[in-house]
């Protein structure tokens, strides 16, 4: 069985941890701990930089009026 749940750490008390008896019982359970707020940085940092690799290594193309619109999607679509 596994839960995810989200809580700022001024919420944290014994009611926290009853509630969590209270869910596994008498288990081992594995409680991992993370920042929230850093791995949306990070995973945003990693989005904005996959983007601006992915522009370096496909510029923008302008279509002009006399080029067949399918072959550009056809390059494109490699």
């Amino acid at each position: 069985m596994q839960h995810t749940i989200q809580i700022n750490t001024s919420q944290l008390d014994a009611k926290f941890l009853t509630s969590i008896k209270s869910i596994f019982g008498k288990r081992d359970v594995k409680i991992i701990v993370e920042d929230i707020e850093t791995s949306h940085s990070e995973s945003k940092h990693a989005e904005v930089k996959r983007f601006l690799d992915h522009r370096k290594n496909r510029p923008s193309e302008v279509i002009s009026d006399q080029k067949d619109f399918n072959e550009v999607i056809s390059d494109i679509n490699l």
